[in-house]
């Protein structure tokens, strides 16, 4: 029997279906529309039945919903999505967008219905920003963040690192505090394979892991703003000085997609199943991928004489597994010891 979490986050794509086509984009499709209300019901269903399966003492964990697409404001059922799962009190819940704006009418039922988050998109200047995302998407998320911070809204700022836009975080930075962003985070892009060109370097992954140090240093010197810059991702403890992140992927994290099935996390995409027909408990409890998630065992052996084995449990493992096909190998781009990752 597995462990059980006193919390679990579930990544829900509503749909294929966007507006922006960014070059380091995970999907190929994006022509499904996803469920109809009916079937995403379904699926809501399905998420509280297995939260009801650890119910102990009249508890059950606590769970959040962060949802995405393709772009979930473009599904015609979101909304009413959105109204069942508070309706529910079981989920707390975020949206990841690109910064598509509902009409202003729609944005106050929003408001209404308490996200914790929305999450945007942005990868550097204007000029960067529109070369991955598309021309006039810089532009769209300045709109969107001021739309939002006057509707009372939370938004945080995502960046995504890769070999032609990691230098410019600050861009970023500057961004969120000038429409009162909580937060920014930031990760490495996941590459194709281990010849994927938008990849990080060992120098350049130095560099941004540098940069992130930085701008953390700046925000220190800005009392007025509330912006923080969180350097809480794989690895980026070793040169921001934070605490180590540890991947949740198939222990109190999974991914639904558009069409239920499941993942371990969007990052690391291992069909598991399909939530419409197998049972997610099932699969938590008794599928071998996530019994290896599980056990530290398997971790790679240079990771298990680090003395950060347990608080960072070898890094990103999706970047193993995107470029060896093994997520118990250690993060490539660690290089604790002189080990692994440092071609």
């Amino acid at each position: 029997m597995t462990p059980i979490p006193t919390k679990f986050t579930f990544q829900w794509h509503i749909n294929e279906t966007c507006n922006r086509r960014c070059t380091h984009c995970y999907q190929t499709a994006y022509s499904d529309t996803g469920f109809d209300i009916n079937g995403l019901l379904h699926v809501l269903n399905k998420l509280v039945a297995f939260l009801n399966g650890f119910e102990q003492n009249g508890k059950t964990p606590k769970a959040h919903i962060n949802f995405t697409g393709g772009e979930p404001f473009l599904h015609t059922d979101f909304l009413s999505l959105l109204k069942e799962v508070k309706a529910s009190r079981r989920f707390s819940f975020g949206i990841l967008s690109n910064g598509y704006l509902l009409p202003q009418k729609e944005l106050k039922k929003l408001y209404e219905l308490g996200p914790k988050f929305i999450q945007i998109s942005l990868e550097g200047s204007k000029e960067t920003n529109d070369l991955i995302r598309g021309t006039g998407s810089y532009d769209e998320v300045s709109r969107a963040l001021k739309t939002y911070q006057k509707a009372g809204i939370p938004t945080l700022l995502s960046f995504t690192a890769n070999a032609n836009n990691y230098k410019e975080l600050k861009p970023v930075s500057e961004a969120a505090r000038k429409y009162g962003v909580f937060k920014v985070w930031t990760d490495r892009y996941l590459p194709s394979d281990h010849s994927d060109p938008l990849a990080l370097n060992k120098e350049q992954k130095q560099d941004y892991f540098s940069r992130i140090r930085k701008e953390q240093i700046r925000q220190k010197y800005r009392p007025f703003s509330k912006t923080r810059i969180a350097s809480n991702r794989a690895l980026q403890f070793l040169m921001s000085g934070g605490k180590p992140y540890k991947c949740t992927a198939g222990t109190q994290l999974f991914t639904i997609m558009h069409n239920g099935i499941v993942y371990p996390c969007r990052r690391l995409p291992i069909e598991l199943g399909n939530i419409l027909t197998d049972d997610l408990r099932e699969i938590y409890d008794n599928h071998p991928v996530i019994k290896e998630l599980h056990n530290p065992e398997l971790l790679d052996t240079d990771c298990k004489v680090c003395a950060y084995s347990t608080a960072c449990a070898g890094g990103l493992r999706c970047l193993s597994y995107a470029k060896f096909g093994n997520f118990s190998l250690q993060d490539p781009d660690c290089g604790i010891h002189g080990l692994a990752g440092n071609p």
